[in-house]
């Protein structure tokens, strides 16, 4: 936490399955068994971090290390709503619109997620993704998949395009590994409203990723050219 006085980014994304790994291991757990510890841990992020935070809990599923199921996920989540900025929503979780409900009411902001990273889907299944997260009435619509080639990349950044001219809500769309690396820095000027990047030094949370003084670099130029 200490590392974010001095970094340039926005928003902090707290990974707190990565902390739920470290307190279970890689086994599914019951929600009563971690939920006051991650309460607590939560709290502090919360109280310590210069930034807004976004909480999430990745599930195993959408490549994370959280393995829990839809109804424990669902009430971590829930925990989590009152203690921070925001929290991620995973679209394909049974209870998940109801959970953006339960998420609102406390007064946090939720980013709908889907994540591939397998492979890229084709247009018609990203466009009914994004159109579930829109129906749901999330925040933010955010959607990352693995690019196995340039065309997959390409198709991540039209995806993102169009769904910034469809919806009035922010979108962030990331094309996960070598091939989808370069969406990260050119994202923005496609409508993608955030990017992800690292601390210098930590390990990312997705293939691609690039260091955040690497991004706002990036971004500067990008943004600066805008007419």
């Amino acid at each position: 936490v200490g590392a974010l006085a001095s970094c340039c980014a926005d928003i902090v994304e707290w990974r707190a399955d990565t902390y739920l790994a470290s307190l279970v291991g890689s086994h599914f757990v019951a929600a009563s068994e971690v939920a006051d510890d991650l309460v607590r841990m939560a709290r502090y992020v919360a109280d310590a971090s210069p930034l807004p935070v976004l909480a999430t809990i990745r599930t195993s599923v959408e490549g994370g290390e959280a393995f829990l199921d839809d109804e424990e996920y669902c009430a971590l989540v829930a925990d989590l709503a009152p203690l921070v900025g925001g929290v991620d929503v995973e679209i394909s979780r049974d209870g998940a619109h109801a959970l953006i409900e339960r998420a609102h009411a406390a007064g946090a902001i939720v980013v709908a997620s889907f994540h591939d990273f397998e492979a890229t889907p084709g247009d018609d299944q990203l466009a009914e993704v994004l159109a579930g997260m829109n129906y749901a009435g999330a925040d933010v619509l955010k959607f990352a998949c693995m690019a196995h080639s340039a065309t997959d990349a390409a198709r991540v950044l039209g995806a993102q395009a169009w769904a910034h001219e469809a919806y009035d809500r922010p979108v962030i769309g990331i094309s996960m590994g070598p091939n989808g690396a370069p969406t990260r820095l050119v994202g923005s000027a496609l409508g993608s409203a955030a990017t992800f990047a690292t601390l210098p030094g930590a390990e990312g949370s997705a293939p691609g990723q690039f260091t955040v003084e690497q991004v706002r670099a990036v971004l500067d130029i990008v943004e600066g050219s805008e007419v």
